[in-house]
């Protein structure tokens, strides 16, 4: 005997068996949709689930629109007649970000300027639907989703808003001492954190995109793990100045700091030394797409320094002079530590060793990513080829903030008990 719910679920997990992906029913009322992302007579709505919806195929994730009565529903409340529904197929186990992007009316492929129109006035539907409301790495809210048999989370932090982030990310926390320092060729704010219970021969931990990670709880969350870092080193990479964050100029300064840059990695490591100058042992670099990209390079550059924790790292991506992340292998032709192929050191660090380091760094990527997960395929020949060895970890995801702060700890976490 089967019921009928006049107001579905938001999202609804269908299996198809054991061994099959799952199908997802997701079931918007038009009664949840805020007034400013209502759509017009022009629009549609495309659900944007993480690796599931491709943004290049934009029928794929359009949702039909139509009525309850037209269903044979009677007594149904009108401010909920009206719904928009669509059945997708998500992988077993999968775990990802939804959100709901409305869009004009038969759009086939869109370009970025048009994307990026749309994707701010993506919206998250308004009452109880029992998803857990996350802000991801652009600032805006999402809604966390997981299919029944997705692992369990351990990032137990909070996620504040970061509409006014850029205020104070340890606001609140006597604990957290934030500062702007050159790092490159421009300022850049830092937050610096000692863990109570970090021992003064703990590595230190620099955070790539700190401050989302930081409003994502990433600072509690490391303060309950049983051995945590000696200091965390948060980095941020937009602009300094008033006036909030300039989006456009801080996806461009990101990227200037994160692909390659050895002028940034250098001046980060002058920070470590001199922020910690009693550490005896190499520090942790972790970020996620190009600050996975910065990770490796990091380790490369200053194997004897530094380790990385890669996710979802941007191995496509060339630098200024058309080299791939592994072209930038050190180079020990002339027996000396440090130092890149083909690239003559910029500067000396008093803390580097007199032995030559091995680059030592993890990878973690989605399944659902499919350049990233195609570039990462790539780099392990590579740099096998050149005698680093790394196991790439997947998960089943996309490009997704909410695997990264996760794996972020457990990554650290793996790390900190060697």
């Amino acid at each position: 005997m089967s019921t009928t719910r006049l107001v579905p679920a938001l999202c609804t997990w269908i299996e198809n068996g054991p061994d099959e992906s799952w199908a997802l029913q997701v079931d918007l009322p038009a009664s949840t949709i805020p007034a400013e992302a209502a759509p017009g007579d022009e629009q549609e709505i495309f659900v944007d689930l993480n690796g599931v919806t491709d943004r290049r195929n934009v029928p794929g994730g359009i949702m039909a629109r139509h009525s309850v009565r037209d269903e044979g529903g009677d007594g149904v409340d009108c401010a909920d007649a009206e719904r928009y529904s669509i059945e997708l197929t998500a992988p077993r186990g999968y775990r990802g970000s939804l959100q709901f992007l409305p869009v004009p009316r038969g759009l086939q492929v869109a370009d970025r300027p048009t994307w990026l129109d749309v994707l701010e006035r993506g919206f998250v539907p308004a009452g109880h639907h029992g998803l857990l409301t996350v802000t991801d790495m652009r600032r805006k809210q999402v809604l966390g989703l997981a299919a029944p048999d997705a692992r369990p989370l351990i990032w137990t932090g909070g996620d504040a808003s970061t509409s006014n982030a850029f205020l104070g990310a340890g606001e609140g926390r006597s604990d957290v001492d934030e500062q702007v320092v050159i790092l490159g060729s421009a300022p850049r704010r830092i937050w610096t954190h000692r863990p109570q219970r970090g021992p003064a021969s703990a590595p230190v931990l620099v955070v790539f995109d700190g401050l989302r990670f930081i409003c994502g709880g990433l600072l509690e969350a490391i303060d309950e793990l049983v051995s945590p870092p000696s200091v965390v080193i948060a980095v941020d990479h937009a602009p300094v100045g008033e006036g909030g964050p300039d989006e456009d100029a801080a996806v461009g300064q990101r990227a200037d700091d994160l692909v390659m840059n050895p002028r940034f990695c250098d001046d980060v490591l002058a920070f470590v030394c001199r922020t910690a100058p009693e550490f005896s042992v190499r520090t942790i670099v972790a970020g996620a797409s190009y600050g996975g990209l910065a990770a490796a390079f990091f380790s490369l550059r200053h194997p004897e320094a530094f380790r990385g924790i890669c996710l979802s790292p941007s191995f496509w991506e060339s630098d200024d002079r058309g080299r791939r992340i592994w072209d930038l292998s050190p180079s020990r032709a002339d027996g000396e530590p440090g130092g890149l192929a083909g690239e003559p050191e910029s500067r000396t660090v008093e803390t580097r060793t007199a032995t030559a380091a091995r680059p030592t760094f993890c990878v973690d990527h989605g399944i659902l990513e499919a350049t990233i997960a195609d570039s990462v395929a790539e780099a392990t020949e590579e740099f096998a080829a050149r005698g680093i060895d790394f196991a790439p970890r997947p998960f089943v995801g996309g490009h997704e903030y909410l695997w990264w702060r996760e794996l972020m700890l457990v990554r650290l976490a793996e790390v900190l008990a060697e």
